[in-house]
């Protein structure tokens, strides 16, 4: 028999574990034992406990707190699984309770004695190899004027059946809300997703929650079904399952003709519906299918066929969810073909204002990037160029126009066409760069859609040795001289182009050796440090420091590879760097 560990009661009494079973008083003593009284006699009418079988099949017991003893009924032993004429004691009772429950029991039971009153407990009991039994006892803990605990009676029931539905209510509301939690999840993944293999990946995981290893988006096409998006599916099960030719029934053409989902929960339902298809399922990873027609903006557009490993069920609230998966899904493949059409167009726009092909000017090896930060038709407005002048001389210049749209492209477009035609004139760097700012400040006429720039404009005289530079609001330029360390020009830089008409601009004349190394490049690389400029500098000055004898397009590369992008800034990035291949004459 099991024990539980000993308590002493409140008045003294013994311990549950280990009492000894005293003789049942002529009262507590059950029906049909030696020395019991007749239920009709006035003794046993005036018993404190009158056990009986109500039609609620409740159990009766009334407990004597000093000796141990139980008076109860049969459905009582019954109930906890007790032979009718076994010891009516309540370690009997307790060696019913599993050993992982005891100890929570007696806390209950210690505290129920020591409160007084009315109680009430749940508890559980063997009912079988593995199986237990709920209960639930009910009632009043009777004491003596001392206040003394000396009774314990009330009523137990079999709680089995509620406690099965209340655990099912469990598991379902925490089933709903893990069903809601993963539909959210992906949701969000999908919104995300831009591409195609984003949506892919994001579709892959969201459907493993809910069962599904694998999926198929077939599309119909003026030339029949083709998959144009999958994941664990190879392209001759999906043929030898689904049977993508014109006119042979299969869960594709039945979902596309119906436009309903079709759900096949086992093999056994696949092979009645499509006998063709009986033997290639045999030989299929998949026991369960749903092919669910897709739509998006423009009408249908295909099927949508998900593999499971297991059979399944496909109740309501499963088949709702999947049928909103695929249309969360139809919906992410357009955008994808939105945003691809969109990308492939502002990389043509943003392509055709920039230099075409590799800048090259004579004496020099130049190495020039540009690289976007948004997507879709925010394009940005970063500029580089090389001109060569009319006096044999070389300007550089890199550009930056406020935000990241279309307008900020074509008026980066201006400004390059602009800061090329006063060069090609032969002013010199301040009068070009007061020249842009006047016709920037013409250009913005409506006071709301405004937009200033910045701009860094450099002339290298070969033949002299010098290096000219004048910037409008933008990063100096950094100088990496053969042997010495990388290092910015010290330029007094001009109000940003478009800010003030009358603004002027100063330069900075400098000697420059052959083998230097001129990096210019725009804001975006130097706030990628989590929007710290002077971090930037630092590490883009450490970047150069093999500048003089590196190659310059693998070091481009390296520089930006080196950026952490963070979404707090997001910007793109322009890079010039040229080296000086030709001696200079002092």
């Amino acid at each position: 028999m099991t024990h539980v560990r000993s308590l002493s009661w409140p008045n003294g009494g013994e311990s549950i574990a280990g009492s000894a079973t005293p003789a049942l008083p002529s009262h507590a003593r059950r029906t049909g034992e030696p020395g019991a009284k007749d239920p009709g006699t006035e003794e046993s009418s005036n018993s404190p406990f009158q056990p009986t079988a109500g039609p609620v099949q409740a159990g009766f017991f009334c407990w004597d707190v000093a000796t141990g003893e139980i008076n109860c009924d049969p459905l009582t032993f019954s109930l906890h699984g007790l032979p009718e004429d076994g010891p009516p004691h309540l370690d009997s009772f307790v060696s019913r309770i599993p050993e992982s429950d005891l100890p929570e029991f007696v806390v209950a039971l210690q505290s129920m004695l020591e409160s007084g009153g009315d109680y009430q407990i749940a508890y559980r009991v063997a009912a079988g190899e593995g199986v237990w039994r709920s209960l639930e006892a009910r009632g009043r803990v009777l004491a003596d004027s001392a206040g003394v605990p000396t009774t314990m009676v009330g009523v137990v029931m079999d709680t089995t059946a509620a406690h099965e539905r209340q655990e099912a209510e469990r598991r379902g509301f925490y089933e709903g809300a893990t069903r809601n939690r993963r539909m959210q999840q992906l949701t969000a993944a999908l919104a995300a997703a831009v591409t195609v293999k984003d949506i892919v990946a994001a579709t892959q995981a969201g459907l493993q929650d809910f069962g599904a290893d694998g999926f198929a988006v077939v599309a119909s096409l003026p030339g029949g079904l083709s998959a144009v998006a999958s994941y664990g599916d190879h392209d001759e099960e999906l043929a030898a399952v689904c049977d993508l030719r014109p006119g042979v029934r299969s869960l594709l053409q039945d979902a596309l003709a119906r436009r309903a989902p079709v759900f096949v929960a086992s093999i056994t339902e696949l092979a009645a519906a499509y006998p063709q298809l009986a033997q290639a399922a045999e030989s299929s990873r998949r026991r369960a299918w749903a092919a669910i027609p897709m739509a998006d903006s423009r009408g249908p557009t295909g099927v949508c066929l998900m593999g499971f490993a297991s059979l399944q069920e496909f109740g309501p609230e499963e088949r709702a969810l999947l049928v909103a998966v695929t249309g969360l899904l139809a919906q992410s493949l357009e955008r994808a073909r939105m945003y691809e059409a969109q990308q492939a167009l502002a990389t043509e726009l943003q392509r055709g204002m920039l230099p075409p092909g590799p800048l090259s000017a004579p004496g020099f090896t130049i190495a020039a990037r540009y690289q976007a930060a948004t997507s879709g038709m925010w394009i940005g407005g970063d500029w580089y160029d090389a001109i060569c002048l009319p006096d044999g001389a070389v300007a550089l210049v890199i550009g930056d126009v406020q935000g990241h749209s279309v307008p900020a492209a074509s008026l980066m477009g201006k400004l390059r066409t602009a800061v090329r035609a006063y060069a090609c004139e032969g002013h010199g760097p301040a009068a070009v760069l007061t020249r842009t700012n006047r016709l920037l400040v013409e250009f913005d006429t409506d006071p709301d859609r405004a937009m200033f720039a910045t701009c860094c404009y450099l002339v290298i005289d070969l033949a002299e040795g010098t290096v000219e530079a004048c910037t409008a609001g933008h990063p100096a330029p950094a100088l990496v001289a053969p042997g010495e360390p990388p290092r910015l020009l010290d330029i007094t830089s001009g109000l940003p182009l478009g800010v003030d008409p009358q603004a002027r601009y100063a330069t900075k004349l400098t000697h420059i050796r052959p083998g230097s190394v001129l990096a210019v490049t725009t804001d975006g690389l130097l706030e990628a440090a989590e929007g710290d400029i002077d971090a930037g500098i630092e590490a883009f000055l450490a970047g150069l420091e093999r500048a003089t004898t590196a190659d310059l397009e693998v070091l481009a590369d390296e520089l930006l590879a080196g950026v952490r992008r963070t979404p707090r800034h997001s910007d793109d990035i322009a890079l010039l760097l040229a080296r000086l291949n030709a001696p200079a004459a002092h």
